[in-house]
């Protein structure tokens, strides 16, 4: 049997930085281990030999299997209210929030060589960027359950931190904790619609809801269904 040749790294920092990588690929497998596990087992499998099925899928030991079955800590979605949830203006929302913000920082007044990165900027930019990120995740609860795992993952990375004779400055911190603060928010909204459905739009600002409703929502018409064209359009 060949085997690949170990790739050549560049130099310690990318050593680090591909270790790093590393970790952060192998935590976001095991924030979705159990979860899912539950999911399965308490769920779909729940009946005779679902362990069996469990543990042939997953390469998982039956021990494993039933310890992870029996935490408590980690609830099962009562409903899916998926299909009832409009995916497509929360998008719109998160996009009219860092749009305005972005419209608010290009008015301040600035040197001529420029106004410097703020974590406010930060936060526009991310916030299209999020709003980008949910249209083009699946419609399966699953793949949103998926998504906000990613997002609070991404809150906690403290890589650079963890590099050895590097300081982070108060601005680095700064950006750090506005990213933190943003992506947990976000994922805290979408788990709101998960688990409330349509009802958790009582938690979005209402005056942004309405920008966005007024300014990205299509016109209603022939080949408009929901909020998007059809593809017949």
């Amino acid at each position: 049997m060949s085997h690949d040749p170990a790739p050549q790294l560049k130099g310690p920092e990318d050593a680090f930085e591909r270790l790093a990588e590393w970790k952060q690929e192998y935590e976001r497998l095991m924030l979705r281990r159990d979860p899912l596990v539950i999911a399965a087992l308490r769920g779909p499998l729940a009946g005779h030999g679902g362990t069996r099925h469990a543990e042939r899928a997953s390469s998982l030991t039956a021990q494993t299997l039933r310890r992870v079955k029996a935490r408590e800590d980690i609830p099962v979605l009562p409903h899916d209210y998926v299909d009832e949830v409009d995916w497509d203006e929360y998008a719109d929302y998160l996009e009219i929030m860092g749009t305005s913000l972005r419209r608010q920082l290009a008015e301040l007044p600035a040197p001529a060589s420029g106004r410097p990165f703020t974590a406010d900027d930060l936060r526009a930019s991310r916030l299209i960027d999020l709003a980008e990120r949910l249209r083009d995740t699946e419609r399966t609860d699953f793949a949103l359950w998926q998504l906000t795992l990613e997002l609070r993952h991404a809150a906690q990375d403290r890589t650079a931190v963890l590099q050895e004779e590097w300081t982070e400055t108060a601005d680095a911190a700064a950006m750090r904790n506005a990213r933190a603060q943003l992506l947990t928010e976000v994922a805290d909204q979408i788990t709101a619609f998960r688990t409330e459905g349509p009802a958790a739009v009582g938690r979005l600002d209402p005056g942004i809801l309405a920008r966005a409703r007024a300014e990205l929502a299509p016109p209603a018409g022939p080949g408009y269904s929901g909020r998007r064209y059809t593809e017949e359009s």
